[in-house]
């Protein structure tokens, strides 16, 4: 898909067309990595960065179960230990 570059700033700029932009789901302030290939420019969406741990991430590694607590960690001291409390 032909386009033109164009002056911005002290830079060069190239307008990227609506379709492949959301194709690729690139918006205002999305984040490329622009690099030279011989005599092509390669133009690549950032990788998402990796989302930083939260305070309750722990609740999702949580395994479901209709025992209360107390019950649960005697099962496992049975298992572990062979003993119950």
């Amino acid at each position: 898909m032909p386009t033109k570059i164009q002056k911005w700033g002290n830079s060069l700029a190239v307008r990227i067309p609506k379709e492949i932009a959301r194709r690729l789901a690139i918006r205002e302030g999305s984040g490329v990595v622009v690099r030279e290939d011989n005599d092509a420019i390669m133009i690549r969406k950032e990788a998402a960065p990796d989302r930083a741990l939260r305070k309750n991430d722990w609740k999702r590694y949580l395994i479901p179960t209709s025992r209360k607590k107390e019950n649960v960690s005697g099962v496992i001291d049975h298992i572990v230990y062979g003993v119950s409390r």
